[in-house]
């Protein structure tokens, strides 16, 4: 199960990275430690060709051998062959090393075209021993030839691979297990939201968090996300039950209003005239009830955004005078005075009968709530970008600390409990202004006036 899981991934991975970081340093460092050893070399071949070179030129051939006797009997520290050939690469002297053995300098003399400073590789026939012979041309036409084993070079490598793969091995241990732990504490806020997850689902409670690590990186924001995503969820399901709650008591009067009447109109006698009004009573309360679900679902469709609008240049002014043409009527007949200034020229572009829904669903609430004598103002206006709709109205206001209140479904303040309705025209007013990319505010002073305003994106 282990094996399988994410943890184990990311811990191979950590040390698969880890090798390969390990294996392109080594790579890296033999090239560099092999270059410099070999550009070492190549020098001491330089100076020491350099060297016989100055003292041939001061002296003699035969003094030349002699120097290189007396260097022979000093025993250098680095060992190394020395070969002086004729103007036709011929032998004249050759000093070797006494323990080198397996090379035929013979084939030297195969040699038809020597060049200075160019390095000439002579491998033994015995050994894996590799000699490097640079060449320089002395005055008279001599050559003279030195060369340098391989084989302190490869010792020196042998103990650099010997050295890394001593190190690399409890090195690899320690990164596979250096990735356990870092994986374990990387994926805590992943292994905190499955345990969080796994017991919402157990449980079904859905007032559960996930603790956060306050460190502020990416995982403590996903851990934050997760944590409102769950606060959303679980204020939807308490809306929803709220709503449940709210729809099956708004329901049950009509329905049993409506199964009154039907059992009304079958009891002995019946007559016509009762079964005509039964009939009348029962399309009315199947009306209401009609309107009610209907009204659920459009703010239902308009808070997820499902809702379909067919959307169009719209002169809001325009819609709005139409509109208050109606409303003039009972205007008068209430005793209002409706006061209008509405901006000219003011375009939106949404849906027809969707506008008419929000100005018509606040008008009804302004006039449902003025007095006879009182004030209701409509006026329009752009404000930056956006077109503002203001509907304020005289009338008992709303108290302070409901007017948060007001957008729920079915909430119905204390003073509007002597008003007709069901308290879901201000909701799906809210729902269809934010499902047109709008939004709508409110003010009020108890006994003195209520005020809604919209803002919808102009064109």
């Amino acid at each position: 199960m282990y094996l399988r899981s994410f943890r184990f991934r990311i811990t191979l991975l950590f040390t698969v990275i880890f090798l390969l970081c390990s294996v392109i340093l080594y790579v890296a460092s033999y090239i560099i430690i092999s270059a410099s050893i070999k550009s070492e070399e190549y020098a001491f071949l330089e100076s020491k060709l350099l060297e016989y070179w100055a003292i041939y030129q001061t002296g003699s051939l035969d003094l030349l051998i002699n120097e290189i006797s007396l260097q022979r009997f000093m025993k250098e520290e680095k060992l190394y062959m020395v070969r002086i050939a004729g103007r036709y690469n011929n032998t004249l002297y050759l000093f070797v090393p006494d323990h080198w053995r397996g090379f035929n300098f013979y084939e030297l003399e195969n040699q038809h075209s020597i060049k200075e400073g160019e390095i000439i590789r002579l491998a033994s026939h015995e050994t894996a021993q590799v000699l490097d012979i640079s060449s320089l041309y002395l005055p008279d036409q001599h050559i003279l030839q030195i060369g340098i084993s391989n084989t302190q070079r490869e010792k020196t490598l042998a103990q650099f691979r010997q050295a890394f793969l001593l190190v690399i091995v409890p090195l690899l241990v320690l990164s596979f297990f250096g990735g356990m732990i870092f994986s374990s504490r990387f994926l805590w806020p992943v292994k905190s939201l499955i345990n969080t997850t796994k017991e919402i689902i157990r449980t079904g409670r859905m007032n559960m968090r996930v603790p956060p690590r306050k460190s502020k990186d990416e995982l403590d924001e996903l851990i934050g996300l997760f944590n409102r995503m769950l606060e959303k969820i679980e204020n939807l399901m308490n809306s929803l039950r709220q709503t449940l709650d709210n729809v099956s008591h708004e329901i049950r009067t009509p329905l049993t209003r409506l199964r009154g009447i039907a059992e009304m109109a079958l009891r002995p006698p019946s007559h016509k005239k009762n079964m005509q009004k039964a009939l009348v009573e029962g399309i009315a309360e199947s009306e209401h009830i009609l309107y009610l679900l209907n009204t659920l679902l459009d703010i239902s469709q308009a808070e997820s955004g499902i809702i379909t609008l067919n959307k169009q240049r719209l002169d809001i002014s325009e819609l709005i005078l139409d509109m208050l043409d109606f409303y003039h009527y009972l205007a008068e007949e209430k005793d209002i005075f409706l006061d209008k200034q509405l901006a000219r020229g003011l375009f939106i572009f949404g849906d027809l009968n969707r506008i008419r829904q929000i100005i018509s669903g606040l008008l009804e609430n302004a006039f449902k709530y003025t007095p006879a004598k009182g004030k209701i103002e409509v006026a329009t206006r752009t404000e930056n970008t956006q077109a503002v709709i203001h509907i304020k109205n005289t009338g008992p206001g709303i108290k302070k600390d409901e007017l948060t209140h007001i957008w729920k479904r079915f909430y119905r303040s204390k003073h509007a409990e002597q008003q007709q309705g069901i308290g879901l025209g201000l909701s799906l007013v809210k729902a269809v202004v934010e499902a047109h990319g709008g939004e709508i505010s409110v003010q009020s002073k108890v006994g003195e006036y209520t005020a809604f305003q919209v803002k919808l994106p102009c064109l």
